[in-house]
């Protein structure tokens, strides 16, 4: 499924390239057990230093509102996101809604991985054309979609 969304490369700022990996990332799910094994996979894998983890689209856009009242330099942004897009109260789709309107500050630094279960092809279709979404993944995470977003023109730079 990641294949099938193809975009420019967007390259990131060289400050947040740490080590050979992402320095921060962030997952936002409503199930606690693909929050750990995210957790898990990611530094295993040493994909980032530091995984951020919301059960809940409304507490990670929170975080980001705390985060636009820090001075730029006190900001601790994640790269990027995974998000999962069937959650209650408000899914991933109206995550991003929101998150491209408030935060369009952001937007040069934060890209998204949709990470479902989800087989829709409207799903596919929306990620596809959404400007901040470089790809679309199916859970749960493994080496294999590791190694795929690793060469991604959008992230390879962190692993160079």
């Amino acid at each position: 499924m990641f294949n099938k969304i193809k975009k420019k490369g967007v390259h990131l700022p060289e400050l947040l390239i740490q080590n050979g990996m992402i320095q921060i990332a962030m997952c936002i799910d409503d199930d606690p057990i693909v929050l750990m094994l995210n957790d898990l996979i990611l530094k295993e894998q040493s994909f980032c230093g530091n995984l951020i983890k919301y059960d809940k689209a409304e507490t990670a856009l929170e975080y980001f509102d705390n985060q636009t009242k820090l001075p730029k330099e006190e900001q601790e942004l994640p790269s990027l996101i995974f998000l999962d897009i069937n959650m209650p109260v408000m899914d991933g789709w109206e995550f991003l809604e929101v998150f491209s309107e408030r935060f369009k500050m952001f937007h040069d630094t934060i890209r998204v991985i949709i990470l479902s279960s989800s087989v829709n092809p409207a799903d596919l279709e929306m990620a596809a054309n959404h400007p901040l979404v470089i790809g679309f993944m199916p859970k749960p995470l493994g080496e294999a979609e590791l190694a795929l977003l690793k060469s991604n023109p959008s992230l390879q730079h962190y692993f160079a």
